[in-house]
């Protein structure tokens, strides 16, 4: 069976993001909650550090900002096992995940919540390389961190790829509502019906 992988947000840990990651597991699945290896100033941690606080939310990030999701990158290919892998993470965490495609793992889904694209030509690029999988996409039609159309880009970005796509826009911020995770987890276990 596959591993889940879950990766939390900026100002989260794994401790934070594992009770939503083994309500959505399905029977069977491995599970791994990374933590990132940035202490983050008020709390918790990050996959990246932004050189300055006043902008979290600008489009594209700087050379400093990009070494860092390099160096997450390069902890996270050390600590993820093979086989199967669906990634997935909230704010940052999923934006780290849509980066891990760039790795030789055998990812047969993505999900991708509250996030954005951080490179988003290496990434339309990088699709065109793998074989089509699936998309989970979520976000808030409320959120003031990440906007709903930066997030928009992604699901865009997928399925001009070819890959499968189920969107959940909802009213809310950024969050992941709590009415949605049986969804996530639904979605989870059509995957696991569909594995060859």
């Amino acid at each position: 069976m596959p591993t889940l992988v879950m990766l939390h947000g900026m100002t989260g840990t794994a401790e934070m993001m594992r009770p939503f990651a083994e309500k959505i597991l399905p029977e069977g699945w491995g599970l791994l909650v990374p933590e990132a290896n940035f202490e983050h100033p008020s709390r918790g941690y990050s996959w990246w550090r932004y050189d300055s606080e006043e902008e979290p939310g600008r489009r594209n990030l700087s050379a400093n900002e990009l070494k860092d999701v390099d160096i997450s990158l390069y902890k996270l290919e050390k600590e993820i096992p093979g086989g199967e892998i669906v990634v997935g993470g909230f704010s940052q965490g999923g934006a780290i995940a849509q980066e891990l495609l760039q790795l030789d793992f055998e990812v047969i889904g993505i999900i991708a919540i509250s996030t954005r694209v951080v490179r988003p030509l290496e990434l339309r690029h990088r699709l065109q390389e793998l074989p089509k999988q699936k998309l989970l996409w979520m976000h808030g039609e409320r959120d003031h961190r990440v906007s709903v159309e930066d997030g928009k880009e992604i699901a865009r970005i997928f399925e001009d790829s070819d890959w499968e796509v189920t969107k959940i826009q909802h009213s809310k911020g950024h969050m992941i509502p709590i009415e949605f995770h049986f969804s996530v987890k639904e979605w989870l276990r059509n995957i696991a019906e569909n594995i060859n």
